[in-house]
């Protein structure tokens, strides 16, 4: 039986001795389809979606275009968030509209894709504006 200094974090891991917070990543997570069919700028919105996460508000969670402006551009930024959804890693709890942000919960649903039991609801899409017309 391991004892528990075994399961400390290691140098390669952090730089404080009792780190207070952490950022879980499952093994059966990655490697499965869901995970498979991210793309990378999919994965990276992930996991500052996770930094957010405190284990008491995985239904509250919002990822800005201000905060995603600074990882890649606007219209990435968008497809990694729908990717999020459509393979079951996030939903909206409420879509934003205006000055209102966006609020995410994180999802199951990841560990359905590609079964009869996996439902996701896709992200409302805005209408764009028709080019120089009325």
């Amino acid at each position: 039986m391991k004892d528990k200094s075994q399961y400390d974090f290691k140098p390669c891991e952090s730089t404080a001795k009792k780190p207070k917070r952490y950022l879980r990543l499952t093994n059966n997570m990655m490697e499965s389809k869901a995970w498979e069919g991210l793309s990378c700028h999919a994965m990276a919105v992930y996991i500052h979606i996770k930094i957010k996460y405190n284990f008491t508000n995985e239904d509250n969670l919002s990822f800005t275009y201000a905060e995603g402006k600074k990882l890649m551009d606007k219209k990435t930024f968008t497809k990694a968030m729908d990717n999020l959804i459509d393979n079951g890693f996030i939903y909206i709890v409420r879509q934003g509209v205006l000055k209102q942000c966006s609020i995410y919960g994180l999802s199951k649903e990841w560990q359905y894709f590609g079964t009869s039991a996996f439902e996701v609801k896709p992200r409302v899409k805005r209408m764009s504006k028709p080019k120089g017309g009325i």
